[in-house]
């Protein structure tokens, strides 16, 4: 029996596109503990779907990076970071960070504790080439392996992190 095919996926990405830049046309101004973030407005069933082609996933987070660009531009102050965080095989994880002030940006990368590490991913990996993105040569590009640790095991995956980072 063949499997059904996934109907609407043009006009699900184009929605997703359009909702992303809805909820980023101005610069958030609700800042909870230092930061403001969007995750993908969307429904984790569709992004992360095996039947979504890799052309749609990859006009995601386009759309993050492009928003988080739009986002830099409208920045009152030096006082922020926009940072666009993709997660990888699957998406629904990915979302926009606003940081107000260096203080949350320095400890939101801190993770190296007993159940969740960030280790970084070899700097011969590029996110650009690898999804055929592109991002502003202003932009930053790094990447690191997730390990998140509990009773079960071990669960690995990769977090991008494109933008403001230096």
């Amino acid at each position: 029996m063949r499997e059904k095919k996934m109907r609407g996926i043009n006009r699900k990405t184009t929605r997703l596109l359009e909702r992303i830049k809805a909820y980023t046309e101005v610069f958030p101004t609700d800042f909870y503990h230092g930061y403001w973030h969007l995750h993908l407005p969307v429904s984790q069933g569709f992004i992360d779907s095996p039947k979504t082609p890799q052309k749609a996933k990859r006009a995601c987070i386009q759309g993050l990076v492009d928003q988080a660009e739009h986002l830099v531009g409208l920045k009152p102050s030096d006082d922020y970071r926009v940072v666009a965080l993709i997660t990888s095989p699957e998406l629904w994880g990915s979302q926009i960070i606003v940081f107000k002030g260096q203080d949350y940006f320095t400890r939101f990368f801190d993770r190296n504790s007993d159940d969740q590490k960030w280790v970084p991913l070899p700097k011969s990996r590029n996110l650009q080439t690898e999804k055929n993105l592109l991002i502003p040569s202003h932009f930053n590009v790094s990447g690191v392996t997730e390990m998140i640790i509990d009773e079960d095991g071990t669960e690995e995956n990769e977090i991008w992190f494109v933008g403001e980072l230096e």
